[in-house]
């Protein structure tokens, strides 16, 4: 599923992918997405459409700070999940600590279903002891694909160690299951009197599935997919827990007329779409991809965009298969496919038929996709004047197909300036306009997207009073700006009456969503470089009014314009992006690396911790197995993870210093946790580089 020539030859997942598959009379729709922080929207939109998740952890480096990220994203929408440890057929490879981090980094309650049975001499993975069955699953070595595989009962005298382990796992299993549901209690006592190891498997899966669509737990699985080793029960793991769209609670959606702000969708019963992703192909032109809620989508229908309020055709469905597609004649509710021809959808859109008149009058809208701020831009630039339309029109498709790549013009040198993700993420956008879109274009120095805020209060007041095509439109505003610790903007409206008295034209309705306009142009651009505001509390205190001559347009302009005046004397300044980085060296380079980034990368320590950590079983309550079938090596042992919050600035570049501090045997990651401010000194520098 990793087709494109820039993610065979870095290694990594950089586009979402889909295909669909049958298992065991089942459909199954795979969504793959990437691991990697840069690509935090291709997993965003793709988790949103989800029913259930298969989380992929690394039984070496355990729970890194990006599937901390991803699990969020995965909580914030109650997304059920299982878990597969993979990679357990490497050296320094260790499930019972990944286990353990799951339960103390993810705050989730894994149930582990599997223990790994490692080859003699423990080098490499064989099959897995099934908890649940009491079976053992033993792969074929001589088979690399991993279809040969033998299910045959665990019994105590092929393996006595082996056996004993099992049988703790399946009593904690059985245990665990207990304190969160009363069915299994019942079999325990009726059916098994008992003994764990007489509850029926059935009951177990039973169990298992309703603790998981619940997001009680997580049931935990575990192999090596290098080898296909492990990856025929993840599959059946997907059937048996994770829920159907049947199962899941039906997504809510706003109607404007609507009594309630949602609704669910089960209320409407006509065809509801989320466009979720949109790529663009060389030979069939944009292709965008959705999840059908509720109704079907047939081939050639007519649709209604309810975001951008347009009416596109759909001149083709397809189910794809990664980069593969066929057509097929309809979507049915609960699937995800692509339509051919839609060429104003975007992420995010809503789609209905055309011929729904309810769901175009009331406005149904699904929950649109959250798309991050970007941190990191750069200047492109087109070698000749002749590439210029080449590379506004692949820059055109770019942001519709990656809506976190935004593009724009800074109004003093004039430089088209692009904004990514991170450097990885500039650096694939660099590649596909040159590789994949053929232009012929340098980009410039990678440079950092800071955001701006204000130190002290600030009030201004400010008329606007300008003819527009004729017409006098006028409107006044009075605001107060204050600095807040809350991470967004916040805006309080304390307007003494009701404006739509005074100004029958319009709505207040309407002039709620004026004073909205003009509060978010006010804050898109601050006063010491440009950038876009943050942590600010603005007051709106009074609206003037000058009746027939007062416009939509004119409030706007009049709550932007005051916004501005007041944060010129609100002592503005810059907030540079923070990161929280993790960084894995040996013991004897701590020293080093902490002072490398307490110094010259001015960051803050805030902790160490050894990758190792063996707290007790009773601490974490969850099953592990003992430290024979670990695998674990005094090398990787002796690993320590500083953590730290550090300017994202100075990361640039970090990990070649990295690999030169540690000898090369060091690795991080980090993540974005918000803004942090600047010492003046820092930024005079900023300032004065990027003015030049």
């Amino acid at each position: 599923m990793d087709y494109l020539a820039a993610e065979r030859e870095r290694g990594i997942t950089i586009n979402s992918a889909a295909i669909t598959f049958g298992w065991e009379g089942h459909r199954i729709n795979l969504i793959d997405t990437p691991g990697h922080v840069d690509f935090t929207m291709e997993v965003e939109r793709a988790v949103r459409v989800l029913d259930g998740a298969v989380t992929v952890l690394d039984g070496v480096a355990g729970v890194e700070a990006q599937t901390e990220t991803v699990w969020k994203q995965a909580d914030k929408h109650s997304i059920p999940r299982i878990a597969f440890v993979n990679k357990l057929d490497r050296t320094g490879a260790a499930f019972g600590r990944t286990v353990k981090e799951m339960w103390k980094k993810l705050r989730a309650r894994p149930l582990v279903l599997q223990l790994p049975i490692y080859a003699e001499g423990g080098h490499g993975i064989r099959g897995v002891a099934d908890l649940v069955t009491m079976e053992t699953v033993l792969w074929d070595p001589t088979k690399i694909d991993g279809s040969a595989f033998v299910r045959e009962p665990l019994v105590e005298s092929t393996d006595p160690k082996l056996w004993e382990e099992a049988v703790r796992g399946r009593t904690a299993l059985v245990e665990a299951l207990a304190e969160m549901d009363d069915a299994i209690v019942e079999v325990f006592f009726e059916e098994a009197d008992g003994e764990h190891l007489a509850v029926p498997a059935i009951a177990l899966k039973a169990a298992l599935r309703r603790v998981t669509l619940e997001n009680k737990a997580v049931p935990v699985l575990c192999g090596a997919a290098f080898k296909n080793v492990g990856v025929q029960p993840v599959l059946d793991a997907v059937i048996d827990y994770l829920p159907s769209p049947l199962d899941r609670p039906p997504a809510l959606a706003t109607m404007r007329d609507a009594k309630t702000a949602l609704i669910p969708l089960s209320e409407v019963g006509k065809l509801c779409a989320l466009a979720f992703k949109v790529t663009h192909d060389p030979r069939r032109g944009p292709l965008v991809y959705v999840k059908v809620y509720s109704g079907k989508l047939p081939v050639r229908a007519t649709l209604y965009n309810t975001t951008t309020n347009h009416k596109e055709r759909a001149n083709k469905l397809l189910q794809m298969y990664a980069r593969e597609a066929e057509e097929i004649p309809v979507i049915q509710a609960g699937n995800i496919g692509v339509i051919v021809g839609l060429k104003d959808t975007r992420t995010g859109d809503t789609l209905v038929l055309a011929n729904d008149t309810q769901a175009i009058k009331s406005n149904l809208q699904l929950n649109t996709i959250e798309i991050p701020s970007p941190a990191f831009f750069a200047a492109i630039e087109p070698d000749a004047v002749s590439e210029e339309q080449a590379i506004e029109e692949a820059l055109r498709n770019l942001t519709r197909e990656d809506p976190s790549v935004r593009v724009w013009t800074d109004e003093e040198s004039g430089q088209m300036l692009i904004s990514g993700m991170g450097e990885l993420h500039l650096d694939i956008i660099k590649d596909r306009l040159i590789n994949d879109f053929k232009c012929k274009a340098t980009m410039g120095k990678m440079r950092i997207s800071y955001r701006e805020t204000c130190q002290a209060p600030g009030v201004a007041s400010t008329v606007y009073d300008k003819e527009v095509l004729g017409k006098k439109s006028r409107a006044g505003c009075s605001v107060t700006l204050e600095p807040t610790e809350d991470p967004s903007n916040q805006i309080t409206i304390q307007l003494q009456e009701d404006l739509a008295d005074s100004l029958p034209h319009l709505t207040q309705e309407d002039i709620d969503q004026a004073i909205q306009t003009g509060y978010q142009s006010g804050l898109s651009r601050g006063a010491v470089l440009g950038f876009p505001l943050a942590q600010v509390h603005v007051k709106i205190d009074k609206l003037e009014t000058f009746g027939a001559e007062t416009t939509l347009g004119a409030i706007s302009a009049s709550v932007s314009n005051s916004i501005q005046e007041a944060l010129r004397h609100a002592d503005p300044c810059l907030l540079e992006p923070m990161m929280e980085v993790h960084a894995e060296v040996n013991e004897h380079h701590i020293g080093s690396v902490v002072s490398d980034l307490s110094g010259t990368r001015r960051g803050h320590v805030i902790g160490l911790y050894a990758t190792d950590d063996k707290t007790a079983v009773q601490d974490t309550e969850v099953y592990s197995p003992p430290d024979s079938l670990h695998q674990d090596v005094d090398a990787y042992k002796a690993k320590q993870v500083i953590k730290a919050h550090v300017p994202l600035s100075s990361m640039l570049g970090y990990s070649n210093s990295l690999r030169s501090l540690t000898g090369g045997n060091g690795q991080f990651s980090m993540r974005v946790i918000g803004y942090g401010a600047m010492s003046k000194d820092r930024e005079r520098s900023v300032v004065q580089e990027m003015r030049g």
